[in-house]
């Protein structure tokens, strides 16, 4: 299988995995933020993490899989094309 380019360093998983945690965070943070509260948001917010990069895992192998395809049969379809 070909190689695709270079990931661009905001897309790779970790920083997504921020992105995502940091969003979910900023939007459920408890309204009083008591010790007990905070360790509970605080392992909330890594259930989304395992969550999130269970996602990934799952969904990026799918997407690449489906642009080699995709570029596969764009590259047939011209080839016709061509010889026509």
């Amino acid at each position: 299988m070909a190689k695709l380019g270079k990931t661009p360093k905001l897309l790779k998983p970790t920083m997504l995995t921020i992105a995502a945690v940091a969003a979910w965070a900023a939007m459920n943070e408890p309204e009083s933020l008591t010790p007990a509260g905070a360790g509970v948001w605080g392992l909330e917010a890594l259930a989304e993490a395992l969550l999130v990069r269970a996602m990934l895992a799952m969904f990026t192998p799918a997407v690449a899989l489906g642009i080699v395809l995709l570029r596969a049969a764009m590259r047939q379809v011209s080839n016709q094309e061509a010889e026509s």
